[in-house]
């Protein structure tokens, strides 16, 4: 049988995805029952490497010999963007050209992925408005991925070892989050997180807490009533232990301290303060629904600090780890 192999995207060039890859790369052993194949531009690496001093020793793959790779191999797959192979990166800016070079890199990867050659996916941040100079309407990984994998039922979840959060919506404007909560909807994500605690990550009983659209529930409100009361029976019909609605300031501490194994929030900061606020360095975002792995760091591509050895990879680190133990 074929080894699995997991694919890390260098993201953006113009920020730290290609740092903090070859920085997870050094820290982590290699792999002992899997392959690692960093896609991306090599100009970025080289570039790295010129500025910081940071390298790694990276087997240079064509696309073919994918399937040849032995156990323990870091293999390194070269991306140009399409009919510009001169291209190089332009550090802390948001640019056409960077944005070829990541969008190569997410092709290559993503095809791969669909064909069943690769298992996993570590995807270093992009920067969206750069893609959509190139892409227009690209939404972001998540959206991208299930469109080329072809699923109509997704999830965005973020993992950490205390909290594990899906989200209802995901980059919504809140004025219009309550018209894109429906019972379908997040009877769907019930059960794509309660999929995937239980296949993926051996729960064998997982209890899902679903937080309240409004402060204090239906207090306030009338999207619990009228939405999530019924999604939250429709689940436990299912047999899955859902519980809710929960007034969302509680629900966290309480999931926290091991009352849950995993929520439904209905909006991307309702889940995304608490979750950063106990795991800025280790949070890793995963998509549920896919027929591979797709794992990535909770950040962007920290323009800023791009290529001056200054970005934390614990993120980047914790993804990959979670890619392997989910593969």
């Amino acid at each position: 049988m074929n080894l699995p192999v997991l694919a890390l995207t260098a993201g953006d060039p113009g920020g730290i995805g290609p740092e903090i890859i070859v920085k997870t790369l050094r820290h982590l052993p290699r792999p002992r029952r899997s392959v690692y194949l960093v896609i991306g531009p090599q100009s970025a690496f080289r570039l790295l490497h010129k500025k910081t001093g940071l390298d790694f020793p990276f087997t240079a793959v064509k696309a073919g010999e994918i399937e040849r790779l032995k156990a323990g191999t870091v293999a390194f797959l070269d991306t140009p963007a399409k009919n510009l192979t001169d291209l190089a990166p332009q550090p802390g800016r948001l640019s056409r050209e960077n944005a070829a070079m990541a969008l190569a890199a997410l092709e290559c990867a993503a095809g791969l992925a669909c064909a069943g050659r690769v298992q996993a996916l570590v995807t270093a941040p992009l920067n969206k408005t750069a893609i959509r100079m190139i892409l227009p309407g690209f939404s972001g990984h998540t959206e991208y991925l299930a469109e080329r994998a072809g699923v109509k039922k997704f999830a965005m979840m973020f993992v950490s070892p205390r909290l594990k959060v899906t989200l209802a919506t995901i980059h919504v404007a809140l004025k219009d989050v309550s018209s894109k909560i429906t019972r379908a909807g997040v009877l769907e994500k019930i059960i794509l997180t309660h999929e995937f605690l239980k296949q993926r990550m051996g729960i064998r009983h997982p209890r899902l807490g679903i937080a309240a659209l409004n402060p204090h529930g239906r207090e306030t409100g009338k999207e619990e009533d009228r939405i999530l009361v019924p999604a939250v029976r429709a689940a436990r019909r299912r047999g899955i232990q859902a519980e809710g609605p929960v007034s969302a300031d509680r629900l966290f501490y309480d999931a926290y301290n091991g009352q849950y194994h995993g929520l439904i929030s209905m909006y991307h900061d309702q889940a995304l303060a608490p979750f950063k606020m106990v795991a800025f360095h280790d949070g890793v975002n995963t998509t549920l629904g896919l027929p591979f792995v797709r794992t990535s760091p909770d950040h962007g591509t920290a323009f800023d600090i791009a290529y001056r050895g200054k970005a934390d990879a614990s993120s980047m680190q914790a993804s990959l780890r979670l890619a392997e133990s989910l593969v």
